[in-house]
């Protein structure tokens, strides 16, 4: 067994220099997935600068930062006419993933079939950025269970449950043209509007008393006139 647990890499035979250049070849000569940075991001582009996170080190055993990768376009998940975007920034963490081959031709095509234009292979000059909070993220309790969009803090959600969604914001805003509710409507909180406020069929009460159309006012003799304005 002790064998077994030994480093094999210097002991000297064919499968230790075999085992030893295949290290070497995976670790200097192909790019996978390491933990990045954002150095920069042009959102008109959605391309970024990304730091990879995992230092090299060199012969003498000092530690050296690796090279920024220029122009990396950011994953953004969508499909169908629809995306969901990140304001990105500098300084977000992710993952920087090399592509099999060499996808530049691919690129400026917008995405259509072609071929490699060199014999690159597993480069981060092929990468994708897939954006990672990783931590400090906040989830109420409540929602523990939900689909959750939300801001970091918590300040701002929206949450799927089962049956039931969910929106929390210090405040709202909505420019949609014309909105159809469905449904009953319980609003807690003051409310203010501009423009025309118009009610098709149904009653309007306040505090129990008809303020409709049909509302009749007590104490007034009939006759020609009419009665004064609300006081």
């Amino acid at each position: 067994m002790s064998n077994m647990r030994q480093d094999q890499a210097n002991n000297g035979s064919l499968a230790s220099t075999l085992h030893s250049f295949l290290q070497s070849f995976l670790r200097d000569g192909v790019d996978d997935m390491l933990p990045a940075r954002v150095v920069s991001y042009d959102d008109s582009t959605n391309r970024a600068t990304i730091q990879p996170l995992v230092m090299m080190g060199t012969s003498d055993g000092k530690k050296i930062s690796r090279a920024s990768v220029a122009s990396v376009p950011v994953f953004r998940f969508g499909g169908g006419g629809f995306f969901i975007r990140f304001p990105i920034k500098a300084g977000d963490f992710g993952w920087i993933k090399a592509n099999d081959r060499d996808i530049s031709l691919i690129l400026q095509r917008g995405g259509l079939e072609d071929w490699p234009n060199t014999q690159r292979l597993h480069d981060f000059s092929d990468a994708m950025f897939f954006p990672d909070t990783l931590k400090d993220w906040v989830i109420d309790g409540g929602n523990a269970d939900a689909l959750v969009i939300q801001s970091m803090d918590g300040s701002v959600c929206v949450a799927l449950h089962d049956g039931k969604l969910t929106m929390t914001a210090p405040e709202m805003e909505v420019d949609i043209p014309h909105t159809k509710w469905t449904g009953d409507i319980t609003m807690q909180g003051g409310m203010s509007a501009e423009g025309d406020f118009n009610i098709s069929g149904g009653s309007l009460t306040h505090n129990g008393v008809n303020v409709g159309s049909n509302h009749r006012h007590s104490g007034v003799e009939s006759g020609g006139s009419t009665s004064g304005e609300p006081v």
